[in-house]
């Protein structure tokens, strides 16, 4: 997981509706919809109103991020949860979450951020997720993947999600980074990928593009019409870059959303008489 940055957070709580409305415009799903594409789980299966969600601030390694557990459940309001964050941290918050009976809690440190199915045992991964929703995303921008050739920015955790997400949905993947060791091993665990080591033409003869990068991406390599579905942090396209291509970008918020609708897919909430 790449750390957010406290002014990457600035603002997100703020502008949920204008994720909505990107989405809708690049992918003509809305943030809801997204998500349960993303998290391969039936439109209609699930009602988030259902569940409960606390969201824990973790202080271990280089701290908290300001507003990070605020926005989180935010985002996790905004699909419908009764979601709330800790008044403790760490240990004390988790414990907390807990004697509140919370369905589902979020945790996060400088390498992992997970939401927990307190029902099932069973956890959603922030990498996975990210991965995920961006693939939804470029799909409903591409109207459809199925024999469209893409390109993947990136190796690492993202990236190598991307990869096999992009190929279950029949597209062909292209895949570059710096460290083409690592591309390599990326392609020979996912059959029929290929590699280029020549990142600058990748980008230029490609479309359709996923970039889980924190490279710099030059506006004069992008192609016209691209779309570019981009979780990559930090996130440097200007203003040449977006008025050439598609871009699908939010720092949070869409992670965060298959995030949630993953972990309650585990399970079903145990009714209460009360929910808020």
């Amino acid at each position: 997981m790449t750390r957010l940055t406290d002014e990457d957070v600035r603002g997100i709580s703020d502008s949920l509706d204008d994720l909505n409305g990107m989405l809708m415009r690049c992918s003509g799903m809305t943030t809801m919809e997204m998500a349960f594409d993303a998290a391969a789980v039936a439109p209609g299966s699930l009602d988030l109103e259902e569940f409960r969600a606390g969201v824990i601030p973790v202080t271990s390694g280089m701290g908290v991020i300001t507003r990070f557990s605020e926005s989180v459940a935010d985002i996790c309001v905004s699909l419908g949860m009764d979601a709330f964050v800790t008044d403790g941290h760490d240990v004390s918050g988790l414990a907390e979450a807990l004697s509140k009976d919370v369905d589902i809690f979020f945790m996060a440190d400088d390498n992992e951020f997970i939401a927990c199915n307190m029902r099932s045992g069973r956890y959603s991964n922030n990498s996975f997720s990210t991965a995920a929703g961006y693939v939804s995303a470029l799909n409903g921008a591409a109207g459809g993947l199925i024999g469209r050739t893409v390109l993947v920015l990136g190796a690492g955790r993202v990236g190598s999600r991307a990869v096999s997400l992009l190929s279950a949905r029949g597209a062909s993947v292209v895949l570059a980074d710096t460290d083409v060791r690592k591309a390599r091993a990326v392609a020979a665990a996912n059959p029929g990928t290929a590699v280029e080591e020549d990142i600058r033409k990748a980008i230029a003869s490609n479309s359709l593009v996923i970039n889980a990068s924190p490279a710099h991406v030059r506006s004069e390599d992008i192609a016209a019409g691209a779309i570019i579905a981009s979780p990559g942090i930090p996130h440097t396209f200007d203003e040449e870059a977006y008025a050439k291509a598609v871009i699908i970008h939010d720092p949070l918020g869409i992670g965060v959303s298959v995030m949630a609708v993953q972990s309650a897919s585990f399970s079903r909430p145990e009714k209460r008489r009360c929910r808020r």
